[in-house]
């Protein structure tokens, strides 16, 4: 598999207890392996709901489906769960906004006592560049001036 994914399927089997195919009996999780999410140079990462969570260890999968089901359990938002708890985020599903500003990476969101990290790159890159850096264009570019012949020949 590709870049440790295979580590990375092993892990959430042992942890959740299930196998590809199948849903926790919390109807939490459902584990399904997929061939593409079109993010290789970010593998391996998981896709939960919209968000891929990326450069992961096997001790990083199981810590981020610990937070989320901590989330969902301490959020009233779990598998079994009717709808949302009480009074908060009722302005979020009416479409109204809540003046909560909305978080784009960082170190990720909490609410209620609960934190999950943000999606993207566990490892803290920010971009799809390469783990150890950059591999590629690292030198300034040329100028038309040096692609010219100076002898004069065309």
């Amino acid at each position: 598999m590709l870049k440790g994914s295979d580590g990375i399927m092993k892990a959430i089997e042992e942890h959740l207890k299930i196998h590809h195919g199948e849903t926790t009996p919390d109807n939490m999780f459902t584990f399904t392996e997929v061939e593409c999410l079109g993010a290789c140079a970010n593998a391996p990462m998981v896709q939960i709901n919209d968000d891929y969570f990326e450069d992961l260890t096997p001790e990083g999968i199981k810590s981020l489906l610990t937070a989320l089901k901590d989330a969902a359990e301490k959020t009233g938002a779990g598998g079994m769960a009717p709808g949302l708890p009480g009074d908060y985020g009722k302005a979020d599903v009416d479409g109204a906004a809540s003046g909560r500003p909305v978080k784009q990476g960082g170190p990720g969101y909490s609410a209620q006592g609960a934190s999950i990290p943000a999606p993207g790159p566990m490892s803290k890159r920010v971009s799809c560049e390469p783990a150890g850096g950059l591999t590629s264009l690292t030198e300034e570019p040329i100028t038309g001036e040096q692609m010219l012949r100076k002898d004069g020949e065309l």
